[in-house]
């Protein structure tokens, strides 16, 4: 087996200080439509989520065909943008959605749905999570902050 020197030793160990760094630090900046800068935990989300005072709702969803447009809230449309649009939360609001026994806690990130009798749009990245592949009932309950 080959020995390192020093140098490229302490190279090697920044550069993977610096991978496992990076990933927890893009999830906490503001570029996904205004959330805050630092999220509540993840068991309080959960938590809070389980607990939530959810209402039938008509769902669909947006994504492929507007990939790179500029969201309401701010940022732009990728296809792993998780969020949600309505027409009357804030944005930033967090919505806890629930679908066949999947849940998750996501941010208003954009305005809409313009289709008559649906009150969410979700993303293409939340529809997937959700294991939601057509308009769809599912409980939704926006979160207090």
């Amino acid at each position: 087996m080959k020995r390192l020197s020093a140098t490229s030793a302490a190279l090697t160990a920044a550069a993977l200080t610096a991978a496992v760094a990076l990933p927890a630090a893009a999830s906490t900046t503001t570029s996904n439509g205004g959330t805050p800068a630092t999220p509540p935990a993840p068991d309080q989300r959960t938590q809070q989520a389980r607990a939530a005072d959810y209402r039938a709702v008509m769902a669909t969803w947006y994504g492929p065909g507007l990939y790179g447009n500029r969201m309401a809230c701010g940022g732009r449309l990728t296809h792993r943008t998780l969020g949600v649009a309505h027409r009357r939360l804030p944005c930033g609001t967090r919505v806890a959605l629930r679908y066949r026994g999947h849940i998750i806690v996501v941010p208003v990130v954009d305005r809409g749905p313009y289709s008559r009798g649906v009150d969410y749009d979700l993303t293409a990245a939340t529809a997937r999570k959700l294991g939601m592949t057509q308009t769809s009932r599912l409980a939704a309950a926006p979160l207090q902050h």
